[in-house]
C-alpha cells in the first residue's frame, strides 16, 4: 500500500497509507481529497564529492597510526609518506 497526501477543505494535510486508487478519506468528520501532485521532499545536510586519492592516503595513514600507535609500521620510506602528506 502506497503513501499518500490527502488534503481537507480547510487547508489541513496528513499522510496516509491506503490501499491503492483511494482518492477520498473521512477522518473524524471531515473529508480528506487525495493531492494531485506528489508532495516535495527536501534533503537537509552538505553535498560533499570523493576526497582525492591524497586525502584517501593520508586518511589511511592517519586510521592505521591511531589504531595501532607506536607499534605502527610502513613498508614506505620517510619521503614517500612526507609526499603522501604534502609535507
Amino acid at each position: 500500500m502506497p503513501l499518500y497526501t490527502f488534503e481537507s477543505e480547510s487547508g489541513e494535510v496528513i499522510e496516509k497509507v491506503v490501499p491503492v486508487g483511494t482518492s477520498h478519506l473521512d477522518m473524524a468528520g471531515e473529508k480528506f481529497s487525495r493531492t494531485s501532485e506528489p508532495s516535495r521532499v527536501s534533503y537537509t545536510g552538505r553535498a560533499v564529492g570523493m576526497p582525492s586519492q591524497a586525502e584517501q592516503v593520508r586518511g589511511g595513514y592517519y586510521k592505521l597510526e591511531c589504531e595501532h600507535g607506536t607499534r605502527f609500521r610502513s613498508n614506505f620510506s620517510k619521503q614517500t609518506i612526507k609526499k603522501a602528506w604534502g609535507i
